[in-house]
């Protein structure tokens, strides 16, 4: 069988339908190493134990499969070919130009084996999560009384994130692959308590990345005094996450650095605005006002963008509320939209593609977010890429490089005042967010360039590389 193609587990032909409620210079090179070098002729980093390119054992952040991607329409045979998240930006940098990635995917019922990502190029690995998971997850989601349950999901969500990685299956199968880097999305949860442990196990570094969890959403918080210590690198998602590690968990400043989504700025370019109208169907003699990302209300806070951009409406008729994107709100919000402000909100739907994304920021005279939490958004990135301005609750990463007057506007998060004086600004200053389109742009290619994201992910990986030399 080529490898390309997914490999289908036997007796895969049951399926299981649920529905849940729920330019920084490398500071380390040869000189350092006279007697091992870390690069290849292509620059991908060396292990200094087997002398072949590194192989990296990437985690996501669910437990499982099913408690994410199936509500986005994305199922196990379709994974390989879905790309449209900061995960899939950072991993095809770590690929292409670090090392061989292997992505395992625990899950209630694999129903594929082993599959190559179409765009990454990394190996995919579904496993069996641990039977106690498993048992426990169906008795949680799967009665028709389930929804009685909903009121005990934090201590669900305490306990299954411990289990689900407890699997012999997955250490089966890392054990047998021997990684030489274990990497993993986000530190919030029993998942990566457990991870470190395996990374214990194999005698292996482990660095994972920060996006977007908060202290109070911690699950083991007393567990994390002692597995994040242990980390061997962090990938912070910001100035304000760093200062927390620091002054938290006593994280050495040397063990952290800086990392944000990586943006393709070829395609995430400032276009005429004329052109961009005529490819997604808009009006060019009007202004757009953008909101892109999932329909979760609960943290997103899309009705509070509804209920400011309704105290303009009137003002400035020229100007519609675009807003882009799906998930489990989306028919209350078409819902309050009508109520509030008939024919002026536009729900295109979702969209996947880079290009048409672009074409949608080019339209629009700013990104507006007002989420309760975030670590640092890929639509943030996207639009700095594309010259447009962003308006956001002061929440994650975002304050480093969203500037008042120079990038755009903060403002603390459920401060719907606030967030309705800056859409008026914008309103109000067409000449001024044309103004700052270049200086933005510029801000997007020294910063979240795939070039700017690599040498940031370069300085973890060759530092725990250097510790295992010395």
């Amino acid at each position: 069988m080529e490898k390309h193609r997914p490999k289908p587990f036997e007796n895969s032909n049951a399926n299981l339908n649920i529905t849940m409620s729920s330019g920084i210079e490398n500071h380390f090179n040869s000189e350092h190493f006279p007697e091992f070098s870390m690069l290849n002729s292509e620059k991908r980093l060396i292990s200094p134990k087997t002398e072949k390119v590194i192989k990296i054992a990437f985690f996501d952040f669910p437990d499982v499969f099913e408690d994410f991607y199936p509500h986005y329409g994305v199922s196990q045979e379709n994974f390989s070919s879905w790309h449209n998240t900061g995960n899939h930006g950072w991993l095809e940098i770590v690929q292409k130009n670090l090392g061989d990635v292997t992505w395992y995917v625990p899950s209630i019922k694999p129903l594929i084996q082993e599959a190559v990502h179409e765009k990454i190029r990394c190996t995919i690995k579904f496993v069996s999560s641990c039977t106690l998971h498993r048992i426990l997850w169906k008795s949680f989601y799967l009665p028709s009384f389930a929804w009685r349950w909903q009121r005990f999901y934090r201590s669900y969500a305490l306990f299954a994130s411990y289990l689900a990685p407890l699997s012999f299956s997955l250490l089966k199968t890392i054990y047998k692959d021997k990684p030489d880097v274990l990497f993993v999305q986000d530190y919030c949860s029993g998942k990566f308590d457990v991870l470190v442990l395996f990374a214990k196990i194999l005698n292996v570094p482990l660095l994972t990345l920060h996006s977007g969890s908060t202290y109070k959403e911690y699950l083991g918080k007393a567990a994390k005094n002692i597995s994040l210590p242990k980390a061997d690198w962090i990938f912070s998602s910001g100035n304000k996450e760093t200062r927390f590690l620091e002054n938290r968990f006593n994280i050495p400043s040397e063990k952290i650095n800086i990392i944000r989504p990586p943006i393709d700025t070829n395609t995430y370019q400032i276009m005429d605005k004329g052109n961009a109208c005529q490819n997604t169907n808009l009006d060019p003699n009007r202004r757009y006002l953008l909101f892109m990302g999932r329909f979760d209300d609960s943290v997103k806070r899309i009705s509070a963008i509804i209920k400011a951009f309704q105290n303009h409406a009137q003002t400035f008729p020229d100007v519609d509320l675009l807003i882009i994107g799906g998930g489990k709100d989306e028919k209350d919000l078409k819902g309050l939209a009508k109520e509030l402000v008939s024919g002026r909100v536009i729900f295109p739907g979702w969209i996947g593609e880079a290009l048409e994304k672009s074409w949608y920021y080019n339209v629009s005279e700013c990104l507006i977010m007002a989420s309760w939490r975030e670590g640092f958004p890929v639509v943030v990135c996207e639009a700095l890429s594309c010259g447009i301005p962003v308006i956001s609750s002061n929440v994650g990463g975002i304050s480093d490089l969203v500037n008042s007057d120079i990038s755009g506007w903060l403002f603390e998060p459920g401060d719907d005042k606030s967030l309705s004086e800056h859409i008026n600004y914008v309103m109000s200053n067409p000449g001024k967010i044309k103004e700052m389109k270049s200086p933005i742009r510029k801000l997007a290619e020294d910063t979240v360039s795939f070039d700017a994201v690599e040498q940031s992910l370069r300085i973890g990986f060759e530092s725990v590389l250097k510790n295992q030399i010395s």
